[in-house]
Order: structure tokens, then C-alpha cells, then sequence
């Protein structure tokens, strides 16, 4: 399985972060994982009568202060907790501190810029897009209060790929299952191995007007593009049998689901449909360039999605940010 050993938590007074931050350090004690909330500062941060003067600010901070060593105070008996502190909420911010301590897990909470069906805001794509480590942002609504308590691990398995990107391709697949795997056993939750294909020529195949086909023959064809899928995804789970966590891997005994469909339509359906909890993908389609930002399909998903989401970035991959 994936182990999570450094958490950093991204406390923001812009958000609520009652969830979130309990997540976080129940998921730290499962793990015998340190934790380190670090607290940014936003326009939230500060009452608006309070003036510009350099004593009213340091007296806000100070009281800050004490609102947060309290706040902590109470899962004082989970876990020990460290702090840090950053004068902003820039996600560049946020990853530098990342860089220099080498967290390997992110915990946040979602940030809701009240656009319609989104909720991960322009700051959370920043995450997403340069954070070299899994970002974990848990969505306004409580996970807990979805009845399934089910987890996705979102796995590419089509065969379009080059041979040196699909060697990535698969590592990737295997890291979202581990993290998956690893949070379904500390949560008791069940898992779901979901992967989407599609044929962008069907439509042409069924109704072109210069080259006809007939039902039989199309019905045919997609059939064998379903059929390799699944095999392609059956012979996924069984490398990813023998390179997770037997044991765990056996006593989740995930199921694998193959769906027609496009990704970006057809993962937050089935999400919302089965009511899941948590989805876990992977954010870089293509590897091998420092920084490149996330993949088009992925951040199409990301943007329908109404579930918490962990994402995992490949292999190899580099942020821009220094």
C-alpha cells in the first residue's frame, strides 16, 4: 500500500475546516503518520473594522494565535500536532513548504468559489496541477453523511498509449489503487476499481452517409472494443494483486467495473449515482515534461465531481514550483 508519513493539513479562515482537519488527524493516528497544520492567512483572517496599523495587526495575529493553539487543543489526545504559519493561501506558498519539508500527503478542504457545479476553485487547481505530492480535498459535504461508504480508484487501462508512456501509464494506475486501498482499510470502506472506455467513431460508424456499415457489423466491433477492455482491466487487477498489499488487497476484494462512456461525463455519474465517498485518480496525462499541468480529461472530471478527490500525480513528475 501507498504510506502516508507527512501530512501537512492547509488550514484556511476562508473555509470551514471542522471535517477536513478531523480527517486529518484521525487518518495521521491510523497511520502513526506526523501531522503538521499549517495556517494561512486570507481576507477572512481579519475582522473588517480592523484598521491598517502595524499594532492592530500584530494584536489580530496574536489572538490567532491563541484561537489556534486551542482550537488544537482538542486532538491533543489523537495525535502531536506541529505548526506552521504562511502570511498568505497561494498554493505557491503551500507547495514550497512541501518542497522544503517533503510532505507526502496534502489535506485540505475544498475551496468553494461559488461557481455553478464546481466546487475545487482556481487556488485547489494550483494544487492539482504543480503539488509533487497526493493532494486530498475533501468536498463541503461530509463524507460521512453518504450512505455507501464506498471508495473509486479512477485506473486508465486503453491501449492508446505509447509504449514508454505506458510503462507511467501503469505505475500510475497502480499508485491511485494503492492510495485507495490504503484509505478503504483505515476507513473500513468497500472499493470500487472503475475504469471508462468509449469509441469517439461509433456515431460516424452508425449513420455516415458515404460509407455504410451494418448494425451487425458495428455491434460487432464494439463488442471486441468492450471485450479487450474489460480483459485489459481484468489484467490490471491481477498485477495490482501482486503489487499492493496481498492481504489488504484480498480482504477488500475491490470490484472492477468497466463503463461506456466519456470520462468526463461518465465517472461523476457513476460517482453520484453509487453516492461514493472519495474518488482517487490520477491529475498528469502525459509525463516526462517538468511541470506540465493537468491533463484536460482529468480536470473535465475534476470539475463534475461533487465527491472529495485524492489525487495522484506519476512518477517522475517535477513542479515548476522551485
Amino acid at each position: 500500500m501507498l504510506a502516508f508519513k507527512n501530512i501537512l493539513y492547509v488550514y484556511s479562515d476562508a473555509e470551514d475546516n471542522t471535517m477536513a482537519l478531523t480527517k486529518a488527524v484521525l487518518f495521521a493516528k491510523e497511520n502513526q503518520a506526523n501531522l503538521t497544520v499549517l495556517f494561512t492567512l486570507t481576507e477572512d483572517s481579519f475582522p473588517s473594522n480592523i484598521g491598517f496599523s502595524k499594532a492592530e495587526i500584530i494584536n489580530r495575529l496574536d489572538v490567532l494565535d491563541v484561537e489556534r493553539d486551542k482550537m488544537l487543543r482538542q486532538f491533543s489526545n489523537f495525535t502531536s500536532i506541529q505548526q506552521e504559519c504562511i502570511h498568505n493561501d497561494s498554493f505557491i506558498e503551500v507547495i514550497k513548504k512541501v518542497n522544503k519539508y517533503g510532505f507526502d500527503l496534502v489535506i485540505k478542504p475544498s475551496t468553494d468559489e461559488g461557481l455553478t457545479g464546481k466546487i475545487f476553485g482556481s487556488n485547489d487547481m494550483g494544487y492539482l496541477r504543480q503539488c509533487p505530492c497526493p493532494v486530498w480535498l475533501v468536498s463541503p459535504e461530509s463524507e460521512e453523511n453518504q450512505p455507501s461508504r464506498c471508495i473509486i480508484a479512477a485506473v486508465d487501462v486503453d491501449d492508446i498509449y505509447p509504449a514508454e508512456e505506458r510503462v507511467t501509464r501503469d505505475q500510475l494506475n497502480l499508485a491511485v489503487v494503492s492510495a485507495a486501498v490504503t484509505l478503504a482499510m483505515a476507513k473500513g470502506y468497500i472499493l470500487k476499481v472503475v475504469s471508462i472506455w468509449s469509441i469517439p467513431s461509433e456515431s460516424r460508424l452508425r449513420h455516415s452517409s458515404f460509407v455504410k456499415h451494418s448494425e451487425e457489423e458495428v455491434n460487432t466491433y464494439v463488442k471486441e472494443i468492450e471485450d479487450s477492455h474489460k480483459e485489459n482491466l481484468n489484467n490490471f487487477m491481477l498485477n495490482a494483486l501482486q503489487n499492493i498489499d496481498k492481504d489488504a488487497f484480498e480482504f477488500l476484494s475491490p470490484e472492477s467495473i468497466s463503463i461506456k462512456g466519456h470520462p468526463r461525463e461518465a465517472l461523476p455519474a457513476y460517482a453520484k449515482k453509487i453516492n461514493a465517498n472519495l474518488v482517487v485518480m490520477g491529475t498528469v496525462s502525459r509525463v516526462g515534461i517538468a511541470g506540465l499541468i493537468i491533463g484536460n480529461t482529468a480536470e473535465n472530471i475534476l470539475y463534475r465531481l461533487n465527491q472529495s478527490v485524492l489525487a495522484i500525480k506519476p512518477e517522475g513528475f517535477k513542479t515548476l514550483v522551485a
